[in-house]
């Protein structure tokens, strides 16, 4: 699953960094737009993006993953049969990538949360030591104040700051009309744009993907096409040449001095020596939009839609073809492995949806982990058995080697319920089929406890003695835990004489306190038909 996810991301990633070359002549803002779209793009779970067909006539041309196979290794679509069961798996990896990423999310939200508290403690710092100035208003020639304009000692010439009451920042330095115009019409035009939230919302991708190179680039680039774009707009509503004259001695000025302060989350109007030469040369030129720049963008936001949502899964009643098949099977064993139980599930309905379109083996592979799926959910959840019996069910369309797993699963699965009748009719059909020693044995006293606690225990007693045969016959001694159980089923039928020799047995092998005890208590049992009953197992 986590294969689907960065094929999308990385192909709609590429796919708008070629949108911005293309689109380099075109007004800034475009390209803020798309690097926002990448940005959105990492943070989208394509691989759990789902839609339902409202018409059958609604249908992607191609789904650009299953059709290019790029989500699929090559071996595993040339034996997509050789799938080994998941639920056979006996150990599933303790740190899968799953956990890494939420790991990887956390560090995010706490490098996040450090940006912010040190966001708080500046801007009280600088409302401290700043002086309100809405004079100023005047001297920009701007008749209606939009926000509040403070004085404060800065290497900047102008910041701006807040979201939801922002503030233009101006350094006490600046005391030239000219340049203080071109100061708060920049600052001002930022806020009007609302860019005091992108960049906080930029901040915020770029902590949660502080381990991707990509995501910081872009991130990056994105503040500067903010700039551009604040600067364009500026340059409309000033004398021609008047905004890059000042630009270029506000520019000058802050580059003598040290630099200037690195928040994330502050705009301010200076930048490095080298975006600032770029910022004057960019102004230099006309960045009007264009009919072609619409083009490109409306080309990009249809391909880039149909790469991610090609990938969702339509819930129709539409047979599924061959590689979907042994996609989605794939997914669902990949979303088992990273214990994503919940996709797993829900990815496992959809292919119920369609199970009549899946061969017998499918059927019952389907039916089997949509079993182990719940289970791990929820193990009480009555409709396990369901499904189990739905894969049992097919029997008759399975070889012995494919229906052997499902019943040793489904005996597991209806003993750990507590469905003592369905343990016993599943191990009957085990039965028939197989007589594998190492199975055989815990199938044995598995259905010998099924019978101990229906109240069985003439069936109950004759397994286990089976049981103990088998071992005493291959040279080792019967475990503990049979003789045990053996040791209640005679006691639970009042046959003590049987018990008593069970309990010398027990005491024999497993010399234990508790053991040495109990056959003590027995040996003092005068008449069989006045005993009372004594500890059973389980």
């Amino acid at each position: 699953m986590m294969t689907t996810y960065f094929t999308i991301t990385l192909l709609i990633s590429s796919i708008c960094g070629l949108g911005i070359l293309l689109l380099h002549e075109a007004p800034a803002r475009l390209r803020f737009y798309i690097c926002l779209m990448i940005l959105v793009t990492w943070l989208t779970p394509w691989q759990f993006m789902q839609f339902q067909a409202v018409s059958n006539s609604f249908t992607l041309p191609l789904n650009i993953l299953t059709e290019f196979k790029w989500n699929i290794p090559e071996a595993v679509i040339q034996n997509p049969s050789d799938i080994a069961p998941v639920i056979e798996q006996s150990t599933f990896p303790l740190f899968s990538f799953y956990w890494l990423w939420l790991a990887a999310f956390a560090i995010g939200l706490v490098l996040f949360f450090k940006d912010l508290v040190s966001y708080v403690k500046l801007h009280r710092d600088w409302i401290k030591h700043s002086t309100l100035d809405n004079q100023t208003w005047k001297t920009a020639q701007i008749t209606q104040p939009n926000c509040d304009i403070r004085r404060i000692n800065s290497d900047s010439p102008g910041m701006a700051t807040g979201l939801t009451k922002p503030i233009i920042w101006l350094d006490n330095n600046q005391q030239d009309a000219e340049k203080i115009r071109t100061i708060v019409l920049h600052e001002l035009t930022h806020i009007r744009q609302h860019d005091p939230i992108w960049l906080w919302a930029i901040t915020l991708m770029q902590r949660l993907f502080w381990w991707n190179p990509l995501v910081g680039l872009t991130a990056n680039y994105a503040r500067k096409q903010m700039e551009l774009s604040c600067d364009e707009q500026c340059k409309k509503h000033l004398p021609e040449g008047n905004y890059q004259l000042q630009l270029i001695k506000l520019t000058l000025q802050v580059n003598k001095q040290q630099q200037a302060l690195q928040m994330p989350a502050v705009l301010q109007m200076s930048g490095t020596p080298a975006f600032n030469l770029q910022r004057i040369n960019k102004l230099n030129k006309e960045h009007k939009m264009k009919k072609r720049y619409v083009v490109v963008m409306a080309s990009l936001l249809s391909l880039t839609s149909w790469i991610g949502f090609s990938n969702a899964t339509v819930n129709s009643q539409q047979p599924v073809n061959f590689d979907d098949k042994n996609s989605s099977l794939i997914d669902v064993l990949h979303a088992l492995n990273d214990k994503d139980f919940t996709g797993a599930e829900a990815q496992l309905t959809k292919l119920a949806n369609n199970i009549d379109s899946f061969k017998a083996t499918d059927q019952a592979k389907i039916w089997k982990l949509h079993a182990h799926t719940l289970y791990e959910l929820d193990a009480n959840n009555p409709q396990i058995i369901t499904y189990i019996d739905k894969a049992v069910a097919l029997e008759e369309s399975l070889t012995a080697t494919e229906l052997l797993p499902i019943l040793h699963m489904a005996q597991s699965l209806a003993a750990s319920q507590g469905r003592w009748d369905k343990q016993i009719s599943y191990s009957d059909k085990w039965f028939e089929i197989a007589d594998d020693n190492l199975d055989k044995k815990k199938i044995l006293y598995l259905t010998a406890i099924s019978h101990y606690k229906l109240k069985q225990t003439a069936t109950s007693i004759k397994l286990l003695d089976e049981l103990v045969a088998i071992n005493e016959i291959q040279g080792y001694q019967p475990e503990e835990t049979w003789l045990n159980m053996l040791f209640g089923n005679h006691v639970e039928s009042e046959n003590w004489i049987e018990a008593l020799a069970v309990q010398e047995k027990l005491a024999m092998l497993y010399p234990s306190e508790k053991n040495l005890k109990q056959l003590e208590n027995m040996s003092q049992i005068k008449t069989a038909s006045r005993i009372e009953k004594i500890s059973k197992p389980l």
